[in-house]
Parts: C-alpha cells; structure tokens; sequence
C-alpha cells in the first residue's frame, strides 16, 4: 500500500505541470489533481530507470503507471459510474547536476464499453483491455509544454496475485513547499506481479509495485505556486 501511495504522489507530480486536462484551479491560485476509485481493481507501475542505483546523465527514462477499477471513479470533476482505465507513461532524463528534465508524457483516461475488466473475487487474479484516448505532451525548444491528441491506444494488462491478502485503512499526509498531497483509503489487497502493453508493445522496464484490490480511496494533490512542483 505504502508504494502505490508514494506512485500516485509521484504521478500526481508529473501530471500538475503538463495535464491541463485534468486539473483545475483553487482559491489559493494552485492546481489541484483529484483522483478517487471504488470496487475492486488493479494498478501497477514500471520504470526503465535503475532502481536501488544512481541513473546515467542524459539517458532517457520512463515511468508507466497504469490503474483501473470498476465503479464510480472521480479524476477531476469527470465520473465514470463504470469500469475505468488511467494510463500514464512519462519519459524523462537527468542532467550532470542531478536535475530531473522532462521529456515527454502520453496519458489518457477510458471508460464504460471502452473497458473489459475481471478481477477475482478473491483477488488472485485480474485482466484489463482498453481503448483509451491519449494526449501526448512535450516541450519544444522554446521550453513551454505543449500536449496534442495522440488517438486512442490499445492498452491492455494482467496481473497475478502473490502471497496473502492484506486489509488496510487510514490516510497519508505529506507537505513540502512545492506541494500538499492527501490520501485516504480503505482496502483490501494483494500484492501481484503484472504485465502490461500498449498498442502491442510490451510495457518496459522493472516493476516496481502491483497489486490486486478491493478499495474505496481518494486523493487529492495541490500544487502551490503557478510554477512546476
């Protein structure tokens, strides 16, 4: 549970900045991110970068997230009452000072007949296809963001559950000057080792957390500032 939390704070991180789609403004004069799922579900997250090692100056990383579950999902005033789908890929690198540089972002959200969904009742099994519409987001040389319809992509993942349930419930709480996330969630879930593709593709990389769920969560990710996070 722990790792999925941190995973959204850092997804939250990345999509503030780049997806306007999916954000809006608070009285304060940030951006604020909500995501909120209920019913069982599955997420997972993949990365190409070393885990547990210092990555290469100017190599090229990416991060894929990819979450669904079954009813009543909320990502920013946008419900879908039926299945969902998020799937988040970023691509970034990192300069001889250590500093995070972003590359590019394809994300987009699915819903309802656009999702075939299962998942075990007892949370040993689950399988997702989609068609999402994705947004592609990347910066020129003149530095602005700039996102643009990439289609719809064929997104697809499964995941097999490992070791014993675990129930949890509570929230989480972090703050720092760029940024205030809040996280509360009820669950029931097991870890899983997943595998995911996109358009065919086999998603890359490690895999660095997973599970199979039953839940009621939310959270929200407020950005202080008119300037990244």
């Amino acid at each position: 549970m722990r790792r999925r939390i941190l995973a959204l704070v850092a997804l939250a991180t990345l999509l503030v900045p780049v997806a306007s789609v999916a954000a809006d403004t608070t009285g304060g004069g940030g951006t604020s991110f909500h995501f909120s799922e209920t019913g069982k579900g599955a997420d997972a997250g993949w990365t190409t970068s070393p885990i547990g090692g210092p990555p290469a100056v100017d190599v090229v990383y990416t991060d894929t997230f990819l979450s669904t579950a079954e009813r009543a999902i909320k990502a920013d005033g946008t419900v879908f009452s039926d299945k969902f789908v998020y799937f988040d890929q970023t691509s970034y690198k990192f300069d001889r000072s250590g500093n995070w540089i972003f590359v590019s972002e394809t994300f987009g959200f699915a819903g309802g007949s656009d999702v075939v969904l299962s998942v075990n009742a007892k949370l040993t099994s689950a399988s997702v296809t989609a068609s999402v519409a994705l947004q592609t987001c990347t910066v020129p040389r003149q530095g602005n963001i700039t996102c643009m319809d990439a289609g719809n992509g064929a997104v697809s993942a499964s995941w097999v559950g490992q070791g014993d349930t675990i129930r949890a419930s509570g929230s989480y709480h972090v703050v720092s000057k760029g940024f205030t996330y809040n996280s509360k969630s009820r669950q029931t879930f097991r870890n899983a080792i997943a595998a995911g593709s996109l358009n065919g593709a086999g998603i890359g990389g490690q895999q660095f957390f997973g599970e199979i769920f039953s839940a009621t969560s939310r959270d929200i990710f407020i950005c202080h500032g008119p300037g990244p996070c």
